[in-house]
């Protein structure tokens, strides 16, 4: 009996190694993305969004003078359809980096925002797009990402929506 007991868990055992290694291969194939938007205001971070499709965490955090950074933040599963209709925008449209920022008066940053997709390249560190039309397409791209995010967000805080 106990020698029956024996085989039972080692079979158990390797039928669990070889369904968790399936699990692992069929993650990484799978397209994801992550996003990031800061927003400066006197070179000191006022507002960071950011998202992350393998999380599904879409956060927003804002900073108060007397409190320091304030956080909400929402799940925003997106599907591996939603994420490759915004892959599949990238390609068609090919700008030629995925990092996109606005300056103002003597070349002063106020925004920097970054999609990668598969974190195969540190977008962050890539220069940002000169080109508008290059900003231009990066923008249809993240307004892509923002129609599957907002109607989520909206619902759970609708007051930052009012007046707007």
């Amino acid at each position: 009996m106990e020698n029956k007991n024996a085989i039972f868990k080692t079979l158990f055992l390797i039928l669990y190694i070889i369904n968790y290694q399936s699990c692992i291969a069929q993650k990484k194939g799978r397209l994801y993305l992550t996003y990031k938007d800061i927003i400066y205001d006197n070179n000191v971070i006022d507002q960071i969004k950011s998202y992350n499709s393998k999380t599904g965490i879409y956060e927003v955090k804002e900073f108060h003078n007397s409190d320091g950074y304030k956080s909400k933040s929402i799940i925003v599963n997106l599907t591996e359809k939603n994420v490759k209709e915004i892959y599949d925008l990238y390609l068609k449209l090919r700008p030629k980096n995925l990092h996109n920022c606005v300056f103002i008066n003597n070349n002063k940053l106020i925004s920097s925002s970054t999609i990668s997709f598969n974190k195969n390249k540190n977008t962050e560190s890539q220069p940002c797009n000169i080109d508008w039309e290059d900003k231009e397409k990066y923008d249809k791209i993240e307004a892509k990402l923002y129609e599957f995010i907002l109607p989520t967000y909206r619902l759970k805080y609708p007051n930052d929506f009012v007046g707007k």
